[in-house]
C-alpha cells in the first residue's frame, strides 16, 4: 500500500514537471514571438537565455498552479476514466488542460496585475498553455494506469 501511494506520488511529480517546464517554455516563446510581431529581433542565443531565465523564474510559482490544479483535476479524470475507460487518456490531457484554465482564470481574477501569464492574454497563447499542461496531465494517466486484463473475455 505504501508503496502504491508513493509511486503515484513519484508519478504525479513527473506530470507536474513535465508540464509546468513545457509550459513555462511555451509561454516564453509565445512572449518574445509577441515581442517580434513589434519589430523586435531575437538572436537563437538570446531566446535561449530568456527561456532559460523564465525557467528559473517563472516556473516556481507556475508549478504551484500546476500542482494545485493537478490536486483536482487528476483525481475527477481517475474518476471519470473508470466509467469512460477506452477514452481514458484524452480525458487526462482535458483535465490538466482545463484545470490550468480555471486556474489561470482564478490567477487573472485573484491578482492585481491585467493578466498573471501575459501569454494567455489571447486564445491562441492560452490553447498553447493548455496543450502544454494536458501533455504533463497525460503522462500521469498513461503512467498509473490500470493493468490490462488478459485472457478470454467473454461478456465483457
Amino acid at each position: 500500500m505504501l508503496l502504491t501511494v508513493l509511486r503515484v506520488i513519484f508519478f504525479y511529480v513527473i506530470g507536474v514537471l513535465l508540464a509546468t517546464v513545457l509550459g513555462s517554455i511555451a509561454q516564453t516563446q509565445i512572449n518574445l514571438w509577441e515581442l517580434q510581431q513589434l519589430a523586435v529581433s531575437f538572436p537563437w542565443a538570446e531566446r535561449l537565455a530568456v527561456t532559460l531565465g523564465d525557467l528559473a523564474g517563472f516556473t516556481p510559482f507556475f508549478g504551484v498552479m500546476v500542482a494545485v490544479s493537478f490536486l483536482v483535476a487528476l483525481p475527477v479524470a481517475q474518476g471519470l476514466g473508470k466509467i469512460f475507460k477506452p477514452w481514458r487518456w484524452l480525458l487526462f490531457f482535458l483535465a490538466g488542460a482545463v484545470g490550468i484554465w480555471v486556474a489561470c482564470l482564478v490567477a487573472n481574477y485573484v491578482l492585481p496585475m491585467p493578466t498573471f501569464i501575459a501569454a494567455t492574454r489571447e486564445t491562441p497563447g492560452l490553447l498553447i498553455l493548455m496543450a502544454s499542461v494536458g501533455i504533463g496531465s497525460w503522462l500521469f494517466g498513461r503512467l498509473t494506469r490500470p493493468p490490462a486484463k488478459r485472457g478470454l473475455r467473454v461478456l465483457g
